[in-house]
C-alpha cells in the first residue's frame, strides 16, 4: 500500500472510532440530541421544539442568549423560549444543539473563550457569506460547528487534548499550531471531526464537505467550494481578533478572491469584543 493509501485508511480508522464517542456523548445529552433530529424535520413547528428544548437548561440558556445578542438586534427583549427559537431559527438551534450533543459545553472540557470563538465565526462567515454566495443564515450555523470536533477530541482523550492546549508551542503558533498538534496526536484535525458528526447526523451535505475540506493538506489536492472558502476565511477573521499577533493568512488566497485585507481586517475589528484575545 502507497503511503498516500496508508494515510487515509488511518485517518479514515481515526474519524469512525470517534464518531463513536461522539453517540456517545449525544447519548448522555438526551434533549440535544432529540432536537438534532426534530430540527431536521420540517413538520416539527417551533412550539414543539420550544417544548423539547427547555429540558436542556444549559442548552435552554445558551439559545436565549444567542437570541438576545446584538447580532440579532433584540438585546433583552427575547423572554420566552419559543420567541428565541423562532428569533434564532431551526438551522441555528439544530447547530447549538449538535455542539452540546457532543459535550463542548461541559465544564472544564475546553478553554472559557470556546464558545466565544464559535459565535464569532458564525457571525463572522454570515457577515462575509453574501461575498461568496452563500446563504448568511447556514453560513452562521457552519460557523457555530466548525468547533464541534474540539470537544469530541477532549473527550475522547482529556489529558492528551489539554496538555496539547497548554504547550507553549502550540498557544504560539495559533490556530495553525493547533491544527498541526491534532493531527500529530490524534491522526485528524478537529474540523474532519466536526465533518464526520455532521455526516453521522444527516446534516446538510455542504457544511459537512465545507468542515472537510477548510483545513484539508494542500499535499491532498482537496478542492475548495464557496462554503470552505467562507469559512476559512470567517475563521481567520477570528484569529486576527483572537491573535492578532499570530502569523497571517493571505484574505485573497482564503476566499478565492472574494475578500481582501482590510474587509477582512474590518470584519476581524467588530469580532474583538466577541473573540477574547488568547
Amino acid at each position: 500500500m502507497s503511503d498516500p493509501e496508508d494515510a487515509l485508511e488511518r485517518t479514515e480508522a481515526a474519524l469512525a472510532a470517534l464518531v463513536d464517542v461522539v453517540d456517545d456523548l449525544a447519548s448522555r445529552r438526551p434533549v440535544a440530541a432529540r432536537l438534532v433530529t426534530m430540527t431536521g424535520d420540517s413538520s416539527v413547528g417551533s412550539a414543539e421544539l420550544a417544548a423539547v428544548l427547555v429540558g436542556d437548561v444549559a442548552l435552554t440558556a445558551r439559545v436565549t442568549r444567542l437570541a438576545n445578542s446584538t447580532f440579532y438586534g433584540l438585546s433583552g427583549r427575547v423572554r420566552t423560549v419559543p420567541f428565541a427559537v423562532t428569533v434564532v431559527g431551526f438551522a441555528a438551534v439544530r447547530a447549538m444543539a449538535a455542539t452540546a450533543a457532543a459535550g463542548a459545553d461541559a465544564e472544564g472540557v475546553l478553554p472559557d473563550d470556546a464558545w466565544a470563538r464559535s459565535e464569532a465565526a458564525a457571525v463572522a462567515s454570515s457577515e462575509l457569506a453574501p461575498l461568496l454566495g452563500v446563504p448568511a443564515p447556514d453560513a452562521f450555523c457552519l460557523g457555530l460547528l466548525a468547533g464541534l470536533g474540539r470537544a469530541v477530541l477532549a473527550h475522547h482523550d482529556p489529558a492528551a487534548y489539554r496538555s496539547l492546549l497548554d504547550d507553549d508551542g502550540v498557544r504560539r503558533g495559533g490556530r495553525r499550531g493547533l491544527l498541526g498538534a491534532e493531527r500529530a496526536a490524534f491522526g485528524v484535525c478537529h474540523t474532519e471531526v466536526s465533518a464526520a458528526a455532521l455526516t453521522a447526523w444527516h446534516f446538510p451535505a455542504e457544511l459537512s464537505e465545507a468542515l472537510h475540506l477548510v483545513d484539508a493538506p494542500v499535499a491532498s489536492g482537496a478542492r475548495s467550494t464557496p462554503w470552505s472558502r467562507c469559512l476559512a476565511t470567517a475563521l481567520e477573521a477570528v484569529e486576527r481578533a483572537a491573535a492578532p499577533h499570530a502569523e497571517r493568512q493571505d484574505a485573497a488566497h482564503l476566499s478565492g478572491g472574494a475578500v481582501d485585507e482590510p474587509r477582512l481586517d474590518a470584519v476581524a475589528s467588530r469580532l474583538t469584543a466577541t473573540a477574547p484575545p488568547s
